[in-house]
């Protein structure tokens, strides 16, 4: 058995069937590629899932907050605070003076 005659063999068969074996090895490329993309796609979509998440919880907190804002700028609520925590009451006419600017 010859050996350089199969290597012979086996270029010519590779240079007569090159159209075959470009389409071939297109074939095989483009099925990693979509293998490639496939995973891609699934990666991007868990992400875009959890980033959604993100979005409702924070959304869900800025809507707590809003509604503790409301909550705490109400004017009877601040009020009642300063009476009873600060000890703050309304001057009487006997405590206020009167200023006069020029």
């Amino acid at each position: 058995m010859s050996h350089p005659l199969l290597v012979k063999v086996m270029l010519r068969d590779v240079l007569r069937y090159k159209l075959r074996w470009t389409l071939g090895i297109a074939v095989l490329a483009s099925a990693f590629a979509v293998v490639q993309l496939a995973y891609d796609n699934r990666q991007l979509t868990a992400q875009l899932d959890e980033l959604k998440q993100q979005r409702d919880h924070l959304d869900i907190e800025w809507r707590h907050l809003r509604l503790e804002e409301g909550a705490l700028a109400e004017h009877s609520r601040i009020s009642r605070k300063a009476t009873k925590q600060l000890g703050m009451v309304r001057p009487s006419r006997a405590n206020q003076t009167l200023v006069e600017v020029r």
